[in-house]
């Protein structure tokens, strides 16, 4: 026989941005619990609303499945002495509530020990379920507060919780709120209800208008949204966020529309979209055109009652919005771009940093020697005269107002002022990648994203602004993702120490300054390749190559990659044959000269001869291609020859082959850091 378990906790209001991660979490807390308490079940369905979060667990098991453990004692030369059991044996079998009787001897690695196999009943659910409490107890919040005479933290004060075994009530108590049957219904329109059994609970709720399912109710938001958008033939950009939160603030939605002055249409779209969207949680409204039209939809907590009067409400609200973002709008416009610009010398960046001005300057510095390493002069024209101008908007009242409009407001007013169409567009993309992964659409507007994120990374690294653990307040993590990204995305196949190292020559960094960042950029590339399925040996051999490299980096971790899972044994063979070199010749003085004519064998001859061509190919030759034709050469010169050969100077020049060999390796892997055997 199988039961229905409801467990519902009802809360106030929760903060829509928790409420998917608490739902998600009590249902892996519940599983947990039945899991270490031997309940089986067949499925467990998850609830919540602003104001509760439950499960329903269905075909929960009548009782515990039986347990029999074997449990080890001492060994058997403790545990027996002259035949008879001894204090301590008789003290094992004592504690687990058995007698000497019940002793078995087996052997572990050759020695004799005593077992004993205990048996434990399986109890029924009923008396099990009370502990449950230890679920609430244990939930862990990003926020929490204290009420009334309580001192302990939960997320928000707790008003009723629900604990019911088919029609049976499981008693405990959590936060002095006794567990019972009775449930609420919506805030205004709903109210308390007794349920009569587990099975009723999301049915009682809807006739208290609360869809308890998240995802039943963002569907019938959905629903609502569409059919509106259909009524009047608009196109409605469903935006999962929005609706996700919409969803997390409403128990019963109705979904309505209103309209605003078409006057506020000559205010750039993004911007209304920003006031309608992220300020006030409407949907925007598009034409079959894709055009806006001077609509929004929005959604209630509630039925349809007085609709009209939360309509005007909401057109009040917004047409107060739009009013600021015009006037901002036309204020911004009666300015010169020089205007803005020459504000930039009076707003650090941050106190440690410099001005954007400075900023500026520095960016279009970086973009010239980015464009030296990576032949992209023609759009680097493009990008340095977007360098000089890129950060006006940071003093525009519109950014001002709406600060997530960065950038995206640059661009739009670039344009009105008169500025190239590539060089706004570039002022417009300077903040992508975004958190979507969307990528500057042209060279130019690279070259400016990348290289002020650079600059951003390397002056806050330059003040020891370093992220620490989970804290990083100046998104430089991110900002590094986004370098590496876009390097990827343009396939620039430069150094990024060489490009350090001209920057550095200019800001006098101090010289420790590059192996930090260094290791800070590696740190993003082995995240990029771990969610590429790479194995980590190959990821740490990658990483430890001498000349970073991002795309080259990115490429010998996949080829190796996919020759290690292709050819297994030519892989192995191509590990072993390097690492044997690098091993020998790690400690060799890198500037040391190679005597071919002290050559002593062919395969001598054939590996110098090979070593020495590698120089020319190495910047335009893939890792396999370059060291993969060396194995078979390498097992040879290693069984003909003996490096530590008792002529001193042929000794030398052969540590001096294996170690230029080493250099040219090590500057694109470490092949001792690969499994060979696998």
């Amino acid at each position: 026989m199988t039961h229905t378990y409801l467990l519902e906790l009802g809360l106030e209001e929760v903060p829509a941005r928790f409420l998917r991660s608490i739902e998600a979490q009590l249902v892996e807390r519940v599983e947990t619990f039945l899991s270490d308490h031997r309940l089986t079940y067949q499925h467990i369905q998850s609830f919540a609303t602003p104001r509760r979060f439950a499960v329903l667990v269905e075909g929960l098991a009548d009782k515990q499945t039986d347990q029999s453990e074997k449990l080890r004692g001492p060994s058997l030369k403790i545990a027996q002495a002259d035949g008879e059991w001894t204090k301590a044996a008789q003290g094992f079998v004592k504690g687990q509530g058995l007698s000497t009787d019940d002793i078995v001897v087996e052997e572990v690695k050759g020695e004799p020990y005593i077992f004993v196999e205990r048996f434990t009943k399986g109890k029924e659910a009923k008396d099990i379920l009370p502990s449950i409490v230890s679920v609430l107890e244990h939930m862990q919040f990003p926020v929490s507060m204290t009420w009334n005479t309580l001192h302990t933290p939960y997320i928000r004060p707790v008003h009723w919780i629900v604990s019911l075994l088919d029609e049976t009530v499981i008693p405990f108590e959590f936060l002095n709120i006794q567990a019972g049957r009775k449930t609420n219904g919506h805030r205004f329109l709903g109210k308390e209800v007794e349920l009569n059994k587990a099975t009723d609970y999301e049915a009682a709720l809807k006739e208290q208008f609360v869809i308890a399912d998240f995802n039943k109710r963002q569907q019938e938001i959905a629903d609502q949204i569409n059919q509106l958008a259909k009524d009047h033939q608009w196109v409605v950009p469903m935006d999962e966020e929005l609706l996700e939160e919409v969803t997390a603030i409403v128990e019963w939605p109705t979904a309505f529309y209103g309209g605003f002055d078409e006057k506020y249409l000559q205010v750039p779209s993004p911007v209304l979209i920003t006031a309608m969207k992220d300020h006030q949680r409407y949907f925007y409204v598009l034409n079959q055109q894709e055009e806006l039209q001077p609509y929004f939809i929005s959604v209630r907590n509630g039925n349809d009652y007085a609709i009209d009067n939360v309509v005007r409400g909401n057109q009040k609200v917004l047409r107060a919005r739009l009013e600021d973002a015009l006037f901002f709008y036309e204020d911004d416009l009666s300015h010169s771009i020089d205007y803005f610009v020459d504000k930039l010398s009076l707003v650090r960046e941050h106190a440690k940093v410099g001005t954007y001005t400075e900023k500026q300057e520095r960016v279009a510095f970086i973009i010239e020697q980015l464009a030296n390493l990576t032949g992209e002069q023609t759009a680097a024209d493009v990008a340095i005269r977007a360098a000089h101008i890129y950060k006006f908007d940071l003093m525009t009242q519109v950014v001002n107002e709406f600060d997530e409009l960065q950038g995206v407001m640059g661009g739009i007013y670039a344009k009105e002022f008169g500025v190239d169409d590539d060089v706004a567009l570039a002022i417009s993309e300077q903040y992508l990648p975004n958190s979507e992964h969307q990528l500057p659409s042209t060279t130019a507007s690279s070259l400016l994203a990348f290289s002020d994120k650079l600059d951003t990374v390397l002056q806050f690294f330059n003040q020891e602004m370093i992220p620490t653990g989970s804290s990083d307040p100046f998104a430089l993590r991110r900002a590094t993702l986004g370098m590496i990204e876009i390097a990827l995305n343009e396939q620039w196949d430069f150094s990024f120490q060489e490009l350090f190292q001209a920057v550095a020559a200019k800001e006098s960094f101090n010289t420790e300054l590059y192996a930090s960042f260094a290791n800070f950029v590696k740190a993003r590339l082995q995240l990029l390749l771990s969610q590429k399925q790479i194995d980590n040996d190959i990821i740490q051999s990658d990483l430890k190559a001498r000349r970073m490299n991002v795309l080259k980096t990115m490429k010998r971790a996949q080829s190796l990659m996919e020759y290690k899972k292709a050819h297994p044994e030519d892989y192995s063979h191509l590990v072993e044959a390097l690492s044997r070199v690098v091993n020998l010749g790690a400690k060799v003085e890198e500037d040391s000269v190679i005597d071919a004519s002290l050559s002593q064998s062919e395969s001598e001859k054939q590996l110098i001869q090979l070593v020495l061509q590698l120089h020319s190919k190495r910047d335009s030759t893939s890792l396999l291609e370059l060291f993969t034709p060396l194995v078979e050469p390498i097992s040879r010169y290693f069984e003909e020859n003996m490096v530590n050969h008792e002529d001193d100077v042929i000794r030398q020049n052969r540590l001096t082959t294996l170690g230029r060999l080493t250099q040219y390796i090590l500057d694109e892997f470490d092949p001792r850091e690969l499994i060979s055997k696998f």
